[in-house]
């Protein structure tokens, strides 16, 4: 499959990379910069789907630009909470709203972007400070599972623009935060190489093992009359057994975590979290056990942990707390004036002319090369190479073959090592 952009593009696109302000959104300017930023993500699924050189990812750790996409993603979600409402109190029949909706897009775009590129450590290491912002981002975004499963679409067209809107918004924020569970595992997985401050945030303040104890609990990527499975950004025909990425990838967290080297110094049990960690015990079935095997550790942690009768104290609040400098300045930049901008922005995100239309029409039409997004959907990875079972994980160096567990990795390395292309 040929490529999206050619290696000079790419180093052009992201060298000019600069942050966004609140009243740029929606602006020629911001759209262009939103095509560019499509075109990346759109280029980095290529080169991860082809086994290609990852140039996008390279790139962005060089120029270390990884921390605008941070900054983009936690300005969209700021805007779509506090000024979209006030645009829609202004206009609340909006004519067209794509500007619009390509703003919350814009969301999306970043965080799948991080999604593709943190797999590899070097950009886990190369986000910095702006990691602890990524982190409560990715921590808020999360926990919306809880209370927000996207709405399907109805079969006639009895939506108002401002419920289309509404609706697309809630669809997007649900898949933002579906990918957001596979960033929390990759900053769990390389906390060695982030700011301490990101291991004090993830164990003490927003406690990520009870909030994804929660999350496997309602499990909202599975439908309510537990028939279908989301993944890919599509609702699928599930069994009802067969382990998807997705909570895998949440299972994979917990592990790293809990059996991590951090956990004794961040995480005191104390008896709140051992009654809401061993909730995840009856869930750790025979048949997940076959498709994780890692997980049998993970079930001997929760059972010792179970009869426990000396509790931790409820762990202390440090005095010195780290700032969300990107959050923070975003804010302050905007200085609470959310209806001025709402003002400012009405123009040009409800516009009705039909020239300013078709003019933003034509960049977002070649932004979003759909053709090229079908033919790379996401799908398992296919079975082990070793036990044959469903794989979520691939060798590192040559990224073609898939693995359940590192056991398994480990077991077929023998056989493996003479095709693998270690670089």
């Amino acid at each position: 499959m040929e490529s999206v952009l050619m290696p000079s593009e790419i180093e052009l696109f992201i060298d000019t990379m600069t942050p966004q302000t609140m009243k740029q959104l929606g602006s020629d300017q911001w759209l262009n910069w939103h095509n560019r930023l499509q075109k990346l993500n759109q280029e980095a699924v290529v080169e991860a789907a082809c086994i290609k050189d990852e140039h996008v990812k390279e790139t962005l750790v060089s120029f270390r630009k990884a921390p605008i996409l941070v900054h983009e993603a936690i300005l969209v979600n700021i805007w779509k909470y506090q000024v979209l409402p006030k645009l829609l109190k202004l206009e609340p029949a909006p004519k067209s709203t794509f500007i619009a909706y390509s703003i919350l897009y814009h969301e999306g775009v970043c965080i799948s972007l991080l999604e593709l590129v943190m797999y590899h450590s070097s950009c886990c290491e190369a986000l910095g400070d702006s990691a602890v912002d990524l982190l409560d981002y990715a921590c808020g975004v999360v926990s919306q599972l809880l209370s927000n499963k996207p709405q399907k679409k109805p079969t006639r067209n009895e939506e108002s623009a401002q419920q289309e809107l509404t609706r697309q918004r809630d669809v997007l924020t649900f898949s933002t935060g579906i990918r957001c569970l596979s960033i929390l595992r990759y900053l769990a997985e390389n906390l060695d190489k982030l700011p301490m401050a990101v291991c004090s945030r993830m164990y003490t303040t927003h406690d990520l093992p009870v909030l994804l104890t929660e999350v496997l609990l309602e499990r909202p990527w599975v439908s309510s009359d537990h028939s279908q499975q989301y993944v890919a950004d599509k609702w699928k025909d599930w069994d009802g057994e067969q382990l998807g990425q997705v909570e895998a990838q949440v299972w994979l967290t917990l592990h790293y975590m809990l059996l991590g080297p951090e956990c004794a110094r961040h995480y005191p049990i104390t008896k709140s979290r051992r009654n809401q960690l061993v909730r995840l015990l009856p869930m750790v079935t025979p048949s997940l056990l076959d498709q994780m095997v890692p997980l049998m550790e993970l079930k001997q942690w929760l059972c010792r942990m179970s009869f426990m009768e000396e509790f931790a104290s409820p762990p202390k609040l440090f005095l010195l707390e780290s700032v969300l400098e990107i959050k923070e300045n975003i804010l302050r930049e905007c200085g609470g004036k959310w209806k001025k901008i709402a003002e400012k922005q009405l123009s040009q995100i409800f516009t009705d002319d039909n020239e300013t239309l078709k003019e933003a029409a034509k960049k977002l039409n070649e932004a979003y090369n759909t053709d090229l997004l079908e033919q790379f959907e996401s799908k398992d990875g296919g079975p082990c190479a070793q036990c044959g079972n469903g794989a979520i994980q691939r060798c590192s160096q040559c990224k073609g073959t898939w693995y359940c567990s590192r056991a398994c990795q480990v077991a077929h390395w023998p056989d493996h090592k003479r095709c693998c292309q270690v670089h």
